[in-house]
């Protein structure tokens, strides 16, 4: 059953290298002279297309804004959630009802309900309208995530903590953070790649007038231009591996300052 498993690993890690080898040479490349691929016309032109597109720039700037706003947000509610599911507290099968509704409901049912109560209120084509509705899909997913965080959690070491000396304060900060800190990166991390990568949602309550990373990309995948295609699906890895460092970097600066271990 080992072997078995490797040897599907392998296959698996070939098959991403070449396809990302393959994407690499696709954006560069203008045309398929078969069967002599490798030396078909390579040129710039899909990245110098991209860059002088003021559309995909605002796209691209706005889909990192909602991004941000909508990760950070969620993380900030789906932190109490995760906690008050996990203990069980009072109404934590409602609040699990609630939290976890998203997964049961598909998000065109979402999308289209939002927009009709949203577009009455005069809300919709707004930038907040999407963030606030990217966070109603964003927080199953990272309380899902943080809720494990708490069984390493236990209430001897918050006692142990109290009978230190420590302040709450200082419990969160010392005790708690360190302890919730892998769960919250990989929830933030999670939330964003989420964010950027809507496409209806942010189409339906954005009414086209939210201009985003993945809706100015689309019309491209539709159009069957491989090159500026591949362009796009290169820098949207690029988006995400570079936030995925970003935060990698500010966390393990604020572990470094404090003397902890990541």
């Amino acid at each position: 059953m080992k072997k078995i498993s490797k040897f599907i690993l392998y296959i698996y890690i070939v098959l991403l290298i070449f396809a990302g080898i393959d994407l690499i040479f696709t954006s560069f490349r203008q045309n398929y002279p078969w069967p002599n691929l490798i030396l078909a016309n390579y040129s710039l032109r899909s990245y110098n297309y991209l860059l002088k597109d003021k559309k995909f720039m605002v796209g691209l700037f706005n889909s990192l804004s909602i991004g941000l706003c909508s990760s950070l947000l969620s993380l900030i509610m789906a932190i109490p959630l995760a906690k008050k599911l996990y203990y069980k507290q009072k109404a934590f099968k409602m609040i699990s009802f609630v939290v976890f509704l998203p997964f049961l409901i598909g998000a065109t049912s979402i999308g289209l309900g939002l927009q009709l109560f949203f577009k009455q209120m005069g809300f919709a084509g707004s930038k907040i309208l999407i963030i606030i509705c990217q966070c109603l899909l964003i927080i199953p997913y990272e309380v899902r995530i943080i809720r494990p965080a708490y069984s390493f959690l236990g209430d001897n070491i918050i006692y142990a903590g109290k009978m230190l000396g420590a302040s709450d304060s200082n419990i969160r900060k010392e005790i708690i953070f360190p302890i919730l800190a892998p769960f919250i990166k990989t929830a933030l991390i999670m939330g964003f790649i989420l964010s950027i990568s809507d496409y209806y949602l942010t189409l339906v309550l954005g009414s086209g007038l939210v201009e985003t990373f993945m809706t100015v990309a689309f019309p491209f995948f539709v159009s069957r231009d491989r090159a500026i295609s591949s362009t796009i699906s290169i820098l949207f890895l690029l988006i995400n591996i570079i936030f995925i460092i970003i935060v990698e970097i500010i966390f393990r600066l604020i572990f470094r300052s404090k003397k902890w271990t990541l």
